[in-house]
């Protein structure tokens, strides 16, 4: 488990890794952590941000320790590989690269990667460079990485299942109302393509999920709804306003808020990016560690925000933009391809059953494993007792309802996923451990 909010310390040794597209004004960073054999006493941390300033790269001091010069290098990319230009920008005040200070690239050529270190005494540094983030993004290539949209104009059903397995999709649908105890999917991934609303689910519910895209706002009212896995913490990107008021909760990952961002009673484990404004409404609202939020609107605190909270906010002129996943949902394939695989059209849910049918609503015994359930009009509802359902359910005119013990597996949904009963437990299960022959994907 991550440790509780608290505000000790600094990484050992950081550095700050941007990737700059030839017409990008924000840049992701990725922190890299530096192995050395002989630690400094003191190593410098920083939020460094990518821009542009009349047509010629930019670096702006965003936040953290002020760098002194030999204290840091910065390497450019001009299509050749990463060479040493530290020399080359200019800008940096009486020797020292303060908060708020911007560093201009004089150099030949036209930058198209930049990777920045911060470290003193004499560490080696082992650096662990990310991809290229190409020409005409609007911001960075969030992990995971969605498919290039450009190879394939019309996703068909091959790319979506692709898709599917490659970014271990758990939940796709317009929807997620949850009324069990939690989601659990370390290093899976839930695309809810509408809101996220806490109204809908179980208030002491985790979604305890690696990475979530939510097209739309997200709010968490009273009770402590968490996002984000703990274990494996990965991205939370937010195409709207994040809410969150009354209770206390954790949100673990990286977040990447389009709109304004309202928190009280909120432990924040990683870095939040804010394309808008910023309030802070509760004493308890806190930043574990090195953990910040970058924002481009305005800041307003209320109620006795601690000190060493509001100097971990830092305005930025720009964060990093991101792109939601914008896969179609695919048909279902001829009814005949279905029969010859040994589908029915209905009945009690039983172990290894595969169902095929416009819509379907059964319920089960005391468990029902390795089911495959296609509902290609219509909607899938399972009731039962406190059993276990583990399978395939896939419903892309439609949604998705259960109300049981627990169920494991993959859910794609249109209409959403609809979990009913209280203390029911949700786990992602690859739709690979269900189908092992390509051949037999249903969808």
């Amino acid at each position: 488990m991550r440790e509780p909010c608290s505000e000790e310390g600094v990484s050992e040794v950081v550095a700050i890794t941007l990737l700059l597209g030839l017409t990008v004004i924000g840049v992701a960073l990725v922190g890299i952590v530096f192995l050395s054999d002989s630690q400094p006493d003191e190593v410098p941390h920083a939020a460094i941000v990518a821009g542009e300033e009349n047509n010629r790269l930019a670096l702006v001091h965003g936040g953290g320790d002020a760098l002194r010069a030999g204290n840091y290098r910065i390497y450019v990319d001009t299509g050749e590989g990463l060479v040493d230009r530290t020399d080359e920008f200019t800008g940096q005040e009486d020797g020292v690269w303060s908060i708020g200070g911007t560093l201009v690239y004089d150099g030949p050529g036209t930058p198209e990667r930049v990777v920045v270190t911060a470290g003193l005494g004499g560490s080696e540094t082992i650096l662990a460079e990310p991809d290229f983030v190409g020409e005409g993004e609007t911001g960075f290539s969030p992990d995971p990485v969605e498919p290039d949209p450009g190879s394939d104009p019309d996703p068909g059903p091959s790319s979506f299942i692709d898709y599917v397995i490659d970014e271990n999709v758990f939940v796709y649908g317009n929807a997620l109302q949850f009324a069990g105890d939690n989601v659990i999917g370390p290093g899976a991934t839930v695309i809810v393509t509408g809101n996220l609303d806490s109204a809908d689910t179980n208030l002491g519910a985790s979604i305890a999920v690696s990475n979530i895209y939510i097209d739309g706002y997200v709010a968490l009212s009273s009770g402590s709804t968490s996002l984000g896995s703990p274990t494996n913490p990965g991205h939370i990107y937010i195409n709207g306003d994040l809410t969150t008021s009354i209770g206390y909760r954790s949100i673990y990952g990286d977040v990447h808020v389009n709109g304004n961002c309202d928190l009280e009673g909120v432990c924040i484990y990683d870095n939040v990016y804010v394309n808008g404004d910023l309030t802070l409404r509760r004493e308890d609202t806190g930043l574990v560690d090195d953990a910040r939020i970058y924002y481009t609107g305005t800041l307003t605190a209320l109620n006795n925000v601690n000190d060493s909270t509001l100097a971990k906010c830092i305005h930025q002129p720009t964060v990093p933009g991101f792109t939601m996943p914008d896969q179609e949902i695919p048909s279902v394939k001829p009814a005949d391809w279905y029969a010859a695989r040994g589908y029915v059209p209905g009945g009690n849910l039983t172990g290894g059953m595969k169902v095929f049918a416009s819509s379907y609503s059964c319920t089960f015994g005391s468990s029902a494993s390795n089911v495959i359930i296609i509902a290609s009009d219509g909607d899938i509802t399972i009731t039962g007792g406190w059993g276990t359902v583990t399978g395939v359910f896939f419903a892309p005119n439609g949604k998705v309802t259960f109300s049981g013990g627990s169920l494991e597996g993959v859910v794609i949904a249109r209409d959403g996923f609809f979990v009913n009963s209280w203390g029911t437990e949700v786990t992602f299960r690859n739709i690979e451990e269900y189908i092992s022959n390509p051949e037999d994907y249903p969808f």
